[in-house]
């Protein structure tokens, strides 16, 4: 693989699918919903079938991770795609949210409830 520095992402994807996982959640009694960048083994080298962050969001940054709740959304990613995700994720709908600053696990003891 060599290094590219054409954007792979596509912002455009995330409206209707958050929409129909927005949807999935409410008939299912779910509050949110977690997309990691790995895949079913958390492996590091995701196949382009298994690529559910980037189906999802649209970003194609190899680190990152999803937090998608009813009323909000959420992408988090490391340092080095401080740009990239602003190119490859839909703004309006997901909050940028620092993966070392602010990790996901860290996010959701202090913003959500128990339960």
């Amino acid at each position: 693989m060599f290094q590219t520095f054409d954007s792979a992402g596509d912002p455009t994807v995330a409206k209707p699918r958050v929409a129909l996982l927005r949807q999935w959640l409410a008939a299912n009694g779910l509050d949110g919903f977690i997309v990691p960048r790995a895949d079913e083994h958390q492996g590091e080298y995701v196949a382009d079938r298994s690529a559910r962050l980037k189906w999802l969001t649209g970003f194609s940054g190899s680190a990152g991770v999803a937090i998608v709740l009813g009323d909000r959304a959420f992408m988090f990613v490391d340092g080095r795609y401080t740009l990239q995700v602003r190119q490859e994720v839909d703004l309006d709908i997901f909050l940028i949210e620092s993966l070392v600053d602010n990790p996901p696990a860290t996010w959701i003891k202090d913003n959500l409830g128990k339960g």
